[in-house]
């Protein structure tokens, strides 16, 4: 696809208010970063963003002032849980199950940081032209434009499940209900906020670091006194969580194996896939290697284990940051 294929659309899309909290299922509007979509044919659409200046979680950053990929990451998380509602026929009584994601982002050092940034989504779906039913799954594309300029893409795989499929299917694998993160009470990180690349400790995942090889191993903190990480009760771990604890991960593994201060640097691309719930009720743990290492950017392989065996893995990429985008405090 071309940007010329999304022009007509592009020009409906409205960046002067923010969507429906509830087509993204969040509870707080301080997390809402979409403000439009529009359809461009059953299988594309197109999404905007606005990004902000200053955040709790998503700027909170040591050492530079990268737009935070993270931030990209939720703003198509949302194009995606919006667009299945408004585009794909996704009912609202629907459990969204994340079973793989990917991104890439060769522009992210060109992309505009600071004051508040327009980020348009070019949205494609493997959806079947013509399609009435609802989509029961969904492989989607979505490309980065930030203040026009191309910064990067994410591909992802979600399962739609009814509500109360969900709630048969969580339970008999579990042999019991699921616990609610209501009533998980949160335990601190023991690393240093600086360590990942923090300022703020409660933005800190990961616990009693330890050296491994060429790698480290740490635990992952349940964190419901982050209001962005756990907007509402979850009854596990969600992917926006477990790729931010990839993401600490392979920076302490830079900065404790590879000597690369993790202020100094950032995340530029990852590879996951989720093959198990992450349970609220079993320690899980993150490790991350080193890898290659190819035109200035390292890889990590990661993986998350509870009880013994693995339900998250892949791969994290991260780069140096340009001088130009480096602050001293």
């Amino acid at each position: 696809m071309t940007a010329s294929d999304f022009l007509p659309a592009l020009r409906e899309l409205d960046f002067v208010r923010s969507v429906d909290r509830r087509l993204l299922h969040r509870r707080a509007l301080s997390e809402v970063f979409l403000t439009d979509t529009a359809a461009v044919d059953g299988q594309r659409f197109l999404a905007g963003a606005q990004l902000p200046s200053s955040h709790a979680y998503f700027t909170d950053h040591v050492g530079h002032s990268v737009v935070d990929p993270m931030l990209l990451l939720e703003c198509a998380r949302q194009a995606e849980t919006c667009g299945a509602h408004r585009h794909l026929g996704v009912d609202d009584d629907t459990k969204f199950v994340l079973q793989s994601w990917s991104m890439r982002l060769p522009g992210l050092f060109h992309a505009h940081s600071g004051d508040p940034a327009e980020l348009t989504m070019q949205v494609s779906t493997d959806r079947a032209a013509g399609a009435s039913a609802p989509a029961r799954s969904a492989a989607y594309h979505l490309r980065f434009l930030v203040s026009g300029q191309e910064v990067g893409e994410v591909r992802m795989a979600v399962g739609y499940v009814s509500s109360a499929a969900y709630s048969v299917i969580r339970s008999k694998r579990r042999g019991r209900p699921p616990v609610s993160s209501d009533d998980v009470a949160p335990l601190p990180a023991t690393v240093q906020p600086a360590e990942v690349g923090r300022a703020n400790a409660v933005n800190a995942l990961l616990t009693e670091p330890v050296r491994d090889g060429d790698g480290i191993v740490a635990g992952v903190r349940i964190p419901t006194d982050n209001p962005s990480m756990f907007d509402h009760a979850q009854d596990h771990l969600p992917g926006m969580v477990l790729t931010e604890a990839a993401r600490q991960a392979a920076l302490l593994c830079g900065a404790r194996v590879l000597g690369q201060p993790a202020g100094a640097t950032t995340l530029v691309g990852f590879d996951l896939a989720f093959t198990r719930f992450a349970e609220l009720d079993a320690p899980t743990t993150v490790s991350a290697t080193a890898g290659r290492q190819s035109d200035g950017i390292h890889t990590f392989r990661v993986a998350f284990r509870q009880d013994g065996e693995e339900i998250a893995a892949g791969t994290v990429d991260t780069a140096a940051v340009p001088a130009s985008h480096r602050r001293t405090r």
